[in-house]
């Protein structure tokens, strides 16, 4: 599914998403090369749109590479729009491909655990997939 930025005029994808089901889990893989915070938006949307469609509670999300992470404010902004859809899922687990990125997308994790949103960033699917299926003792 790709979407185009139509701001620009460009037929560019902006992003591009990949859903697999699994055994216990959604994984959806995202690509694209725009940092922009409506790209993030659309997708985390659609991300979203998708896994109630298919009543899918747990999302493992394997980000792209990006030039930079997100900020805490647009980390923030985007834990309060998805607030309200923090009781449709148990666990999502989002990989970040870019170590040097994991400290600055522990805001993140700090902002969706703030509303409700059970997400935690993993640096390898290994560790997320158990996460997933699993939890650990503290969720």
């Amino acid at each position: 599914m790709d979407r185009n930025q139509d701001d620009a005029g460009d037929h560019t994808p902006a992003y591009h998403l990949a859903f697999t089901p699994c055994d216990g889990f959604l994984r959806v893989q995202v690509s694209g090369g725009i940092d922009a915070q409506d790209v993030r938006i659309a997708y985390w949307r659609e991300i979203a749109a998708a896994a109630h469609e298919r009543s899918e509670r747990k999302l493992l999300v394997l980000d792209r590479k990006k030039g930079a992470p997100a900020s805490p404010d647009e980390l923030a902004e985007m834990a309060g729009l998805f607030s309200a859809d923090a009781a449709h899922f148990d666990r999502i687990a989002v990989i970040e491909p870019t170590t040097a990125f994991l400290p600055a997308m522990e805001h993140a994790e700090i902002q969706g655990r703030s509303v409700g949103i059970n997400v935690r960033i993993f640096g390898d699917e290994a560790n997320a997939e158990r996460w997933l299926l699993f939890g650990t003792a503290d969720d």
